[in-house]
């Protein structure tokens, strides 16, 4: 009878390890709980039970099964380690930490426990032990690719780029179509601003895993930072056809869209971001600054309002805004727009330089004088504001110090016809009646220009 029980217990136990072997672990769970039932001391069957748990996510119940097998057999190092592993899963890292411990007490050269010690010494933050671990796990079994991939995380962590970069490489060279490593290579190669090895190591993983969304968009991202702007709008494309939902996608794609000057295609693109995304701040203001673009003043102010709503203290958007009011001659407004602002950003030049300009349609020019000051104390390599600065003198009167501005504009761009034009008329006051007025020669400055583009996919942990 006793035999009989334990030919039936054995024929659950190797049907389970054969359930298991084509992943069918529910079934193969079933299985060993019928062999335990006949034979609840047999340790390996709890261990078997508990992977298949494991396998199913059932952390829980997989933890109860790797401790019946060790209060069957304490000094069982597997189970010690994947009852690490299953605490691990359950957020309980010390006493994960404690079961490799025990297991690698039991067997220094387990490798796998060392590495799944690094993986829970990283979750408490002690980076460098975890660093420790997996040296530790590669010194033991140098081909690990795990190993080299999660030590590459925390070198990443610890801003030690080339370091990861390298240890990427050792993952990759025993294991060529790790997907994640390439895509984790890919990303700080990207963020060192080396594009085009970024470039080919996204293309990798694109040929490994070419169904990966974030993969294309961080490709399309990299494409638009070498301005291969349609190359870029055809990866963002690909990642949309993917996850029709990532709006980040669809905000970068406009301003790619943008920077080819396909306006409608941009707003477009802006549009589907926002229907996604309403609050994206960005998202409004590269909209009004396409319109802007397009000569769409009016539209393009509403847009600039919408993120100012979002963010009352979006210097840049008050800029933006303070520009399409001068466009449409309404000066007091611009001013108004201008001045808030420098009050968000007092380093903004630009606005400074633009409020010069609007003082100046006004005719008050001694205040335009002040504006340009303020933007030339933040940046004195300005070259408009130096010589806008002398258009203002030069109606003031001050004539010689309106030459001073003229020579500063010609020092940091010798081929500026404009200054060196009214320099010389400055030169002969009574000539300057006869000189035609500026037609807004400030038009190529106060351009607005495009909030970032929305930042990478992290790294694969």
């Amino acid at each position: 009878m006793a035999r009989s029980l334990k030919s039936e217990a054995e024929f659950f136990l190797h049907q389970g390890l054969q359930l298991s072997q084509a992943g069918a672990y529910e079934e193969a769970s079933i299985s060993f709980e019928r062999a335990l039932q006949l034979y609840p001391s047999w340790h390996e069957t709890c261990y078997f039970k508990g992977i298949a748990l494991y396998e199913l996510q059932r952390y829980t119940d997989a933890a109860a099964c790797f401790q019946q097998a060790l209060d069957l057999k304490p000094n069982y190092p597997e189970a010690l380690n994947s009852h690490g592993m299953a605490l691990f899963s359950l957020g309980s890292y010390e006493a994960a930490i404690a079961s490799y411990d025990k297991a690698i007490k039991l067997r220094p050269d387990f490798h796998q426990a060392w590495y799944n010690r690094g993986n829970a010494l990283d979750k408490s933050n002690c980076h460098e032990a975890a660093l420790n671990n997996f040296d530790q796990a590669l010194k033991l079994e140098p081909e690990y690719s795990r190993s080299w991939y999660n030590r590459a995380i925390i070198l990443y962590k610890q801003g030690k780029y080339e370091a990861a970069i390298a240890s990427y490489d050792k993952a990759i060279e025993f294991r060529p179509h790790y997907s994640n490593a390439w895509y984790n290579r890919a990303n700080i190669l990207n963020r060192l601003k080396r594009y085009a090895e970024a470039l080919q190591s996204y293309d990798r993983v694109l040929t490994i895993k070419s169904d990966w969304y974030a993969a294309y968009y961080n490709h399309g991202n990299v494409l638009h930072k070498l301005k291969r702007h349609e190359e870029a709008v055809a990866s963002y494309d690909n990642a949309l056809q993917i996850k029709p939902t990532l709006y980040e996608a669809w905000y970068n794609r406009g301003n790619a869209l943008d920077a080819l000057g396909q306006y409608d295609d941009a707003i477009a693109s802006y549009r589907e971001a926002l229907a996604l995304k309403p609050n994206l701040r960005e998202g409004w203001y590269n909209w009004g600054s396409t319109l802007h673009k397009a000569g769409r003043y009016e539209a393009a102010i509403a847009s600039y309002d919408r993120a100012i709503a979002l963010d009352a203290k979006f210097a840049r958007a008050w800029h933006s805004r303070g520009v399409a009011f001068r466009k449409l001659g309404r000066y007091a407004e611009a001013i108004t727009s201008y001045d808030k602002a420098v009050q968000h950003n007092p380093n903004l030049y630009e606005s400074w330089y633009g409020r010069g300009v609007t003082l100046g349609h006004l005719g008050r020019n001694e205040a335009a004088v002040s504006s340009y000051d303020r933007a030339l104390a933040i940046n004195p390599s300005f070259y408009p504001a130096w010589y806008s600065r002398g258009v203002a003198l030069s109606h003031i009167g001050d004539y010689e110090t309106a030459i001073t501005s003229y020579d500063r504009a010609l020092e940091i761009r010798p081929n500026f016809p404009p200054a060196l034009r009214r320099r010389n008329l400055a030169l002969d006051p009574n000539s300057l009646s006869m000189l035609a007025p500026d037609l807004d020669s400030d038009d190529d400055f106060n351009e607005p220009v495009l909030a970032e583009d929305m930042i990478e996919e992290s790294l694969n942990s």
